[in-house]
């Protein structure tokens, strides 16, 4: 949370009650899209990096990741919505392992 109101500063801040707005949105048209069976449909390794202090709601990230047949998800401690920024050591060495590249 501290790093997203520290990126809205400049702006007008994190808007609490549109993001509440949003999300009930984006979660009806999950519900109507058809997103999830065609997620269901890949055939592809997916790597989920997220950060449990996230201010987004965990379903949107619980949701993909149980829709994703071949998904590995990782939670980087420390982290919110940007855990390459927030976390930068542990996010290289997550996406090295999965890419099977040294780091």
């Amino acid at each position: 949370m501290v790093h997203a109101e520290d990126m809205a500063t400049p702006w007008l801040g994190i808007n609490h009650y549109c993001n509440r707005a949003v999300n009930v949105e984006v979660k009806q048209e999950l519900r109507t899209s058809g997103i999830a069976a065609r997620c269901r449909a890949l055939d592809l390794p997916v790597l989920i990096i997220d950060g449990p202090e996230d201010i987004r709601p965990r379903w949107s990230v619980d949701s993909l990741e149980q829709a994703l047949p071949t998904c590995e998800r990782v939670s980087l401690p420390g982290s919110g919505h940007l855990p390459w920024v927030e976390n930068p050591h542990d996010f290289r060495r997550v996406m090295a392992a999965f890419l099977g590249a040294p780091i």
